[in-house]
């Protein structure tokens, strides 16, 4: 009988212990998807902040360009007059 009671002890501690196994678990894994979700809405964050960079090279880049083609032609016309005044001057 002294048996049987001590198993039944033994039986009820290990299922107490896995009770409080599976519940620290269950926290786990909450904790896990949280940080998961936390780490995805980062992403997002970050993406749509690389966008507006891109977008926003592009638009630097373009008046970069634009920047560039007006002082090669500004460069072209002071050359041109400078060769006239020359020519003029002779």
């Amino acid at each position: 009988m002294d048996a049987i009671k001590k198993k039944m002890q033994m039986l009820k501690l290990d299922k107490e212990n896995a009770l409080d196994r599976a519940e620290q678990a269950e926290g786990d894994k909450k904790a896990a998807e949280d940080r998961s979700k936390q780490l995805e809405d980062d992403l997002l964050a970050l993406q749509k902040k690389l966008k507006g960079t891109e977008d926003e090279l592009d638009k630097y880049s373009e008046a970069l360009k634009d920047a560039q083609e007006k002082l090669e032609q500004n460069l072209v016309f002071s050359l041109t007059k400078s060769k006239l005044v020359w020519q003029i001057g002779l």
